[in-house]
Formats: structure tokens, C-alpha cells, sequence
């Protein structure tokens, strides 16, 4: 895919102190970051990288492999003017979020800061069973049950739905088939982020993201289930803001 198609909403302003790259949970795209630009410390710009296969890149081949997501999203970050950048990811987002971090670390740009939500740390061994499998009528029911499932509105709308279904199948299955590959330590923060109604992450592997860094490490809870991030009144964004305006001292 075109490297500029997986930054659709890049910011290139060579002023900027700090890129937020944002990464979806599975089956989701660039949209539901376009607005934090708004909320964030002048000086930062918000990044989300849109995999293949949704949004204006539908008809795009999905990938169905983390290291391929990886690989494309680095090669995307190539065509911008460097920065220091902070790295978002939601669900499936946090697992590439972290990739994307090691591999930058890797090639000496080590990111300032690694915020994930809604995802056990990638080096325990998962207990939720796998979906990407699954017929659709028994999919969209375990997405249901373990994850607060797809908004009414589009399952009320079967060719919304169908068209939603393969990328979401994609990045479950390229979630299901990862395997952590031990490695350095990462040089930036990590703050992990739950929700107290979420029935797909339990507190304790999440804190374990603190194993995988050999900086300050923090986790915090949110009111909301597994999509609590997306939610104005949870207070999430207030705490992203003030994570990254530390990072700029502002």
C-alpha cells in the first residue's frame, strides 16, 4: 500500500514538537483520533496510522500478519520529517503500538512515550479463546460477550456489517497468530490503561506491561468497558494530554 495511505491525517509541520502516533483496536481505522488533535498540548500532533483494507483504503489487501502491519507502518513513517513521537494503541493498536516502539528503538529513534489501553502485556501467554475463525453469526456473538461487540447501528445495517467483518477478522487474526520474541528492554515510559467494566482484560496481566520497560511504568483504570478510550466522559484524553504535555514541558 502507498506509504501516504496508512498516514491519512499525518500533520508534517516541521514546528511540531511531538507526533502521537495512534493505533485502533481490531477492524478500526484512522476516524476516531482525527478529533484529539484539538485536545492536545500546542506543540503536539496527533498521527493515526490507518491500516489497510477501511476507510478510503477499502480496497486495499488486508493484512492478517503484526510484522507486516509493523513493517508497512515504519515504512509510512519514513516519508515524514523526523520527530520526537509518543505511541498510542488501543486493543490489537497496543500490541503493533509496542512492535512499532521496539523497531524504532532498534534503528536508534526511541520513542518518548508508550501508552497502551485495553491489552494484556504481549510477552503472557493470552487467555481469551481465538475468533478470527469463527462463522460469522457465532463471531459477532463472542465479540459480543467479550468485548462489548459492534455498535447496533451497523449490525442493524447487514451491508455496513459486511463490509466491517473482514478487517476486523484480519487483525484478529494477525492478534491470535503473534508471538512475543524477547528483546531489549524499551527506553521510554509505558502507561497502561484499563476500564473497570471490561470483561476481555484483567488488571493484573495488564500490569505486567511493566515488565517490558526499564523506565517509569503506570497503570490506570478508567470507568467504561473495553472501548472506554472513545468515550469524552471517561477522562482518558485529559490524562493522554497530560502525559504528553509533560514529555514537551508545557
Amino acid at each position: 500500500m502507498d506509504p501516504s495511505l496508512w498516514l491519512p491525517n499525518a500533520d508534517p509541520r516541521p514546528t511540531a514538537r511531538l507526533r502521537l502516533l495512534c493505533f485502533a483496536h481490531a477492524g478500526g481505522g484512522s476516524t476516531p483520533f482525527v478529533r484529539w488533535g484539538a485536545a492536545m498540548p500546542e506543540g503536539v500532533t496527533v498521527c493515526p496510522v490507518r491500516r489497510p483494507g477501511r476507510e478510503s483504503a477499502y480496497s486495499q489487501p488486508l493484512l492478517r500478519d503484526t510484522r507486516a502491519i509493523v513493517d508497512g507502518t515504519l515504512r509510512a513513517l519514513q516519508t515524514l520529517p523526523p520527530c520526537p513521537t509518543a505511541l498510542y494503541g488501543h486493543s490489537f493498536g497496543a500490541l503493533v503500538a509496542y512492535e512499532v516502539a521496539a523497531a524504532m528503538q532498534a534503528a536508534g529513534a526511541t520513542p518518548e512515550l508508550l501508552i497502551v489501553s485495553a491489552k494484556p502485556a504481549p510477552h503472557i501467554p493470552p487467555t481469551l479463546p481465538n475468533l478470527a475463525h469463527l462463522p460469522n453469526e457465532q463471531f459477532i456473538r463472542e465479540l459480543d460477550r467479550l468485548y462489548g461487540g459492534i455498535p447496533s447501528e451497523v449490525k442493524a445495517v447487514p451491508e455496513l456489517l459486511e463490509l466491517m467483518l473482514p478487517a476486523i477478522r484480519a487483525d484478529l487474526a494477525a492478534s491470535e497468530s503473534y508471538r512475543h520474541a524477547p528483546g531489549p528492554l524499551l527506553r521510554c515510559p509505558i502507561v497502561a490503561c484499563s476500564g473497570r467494566e471490561d470483561r476481555a482484560v484483567e488488571p493484573e496481566r495488564l500490569r505486567r506491561w511493566g515488565e517490558l520497560t526499564a523506565c517509569e511504568f503506570e497503570a490506570r483504570e478508567f470507568p467504561g468497558g473495553h472501548f472506554f478510550p472513545y468515550d469524552p466522559g471517561s477522562g482518558f484524553l485529559g490524562v493522554v494530554r497530560e502525559q504528553l504535555a509533560r514529555r514537551i514541558g508545557a
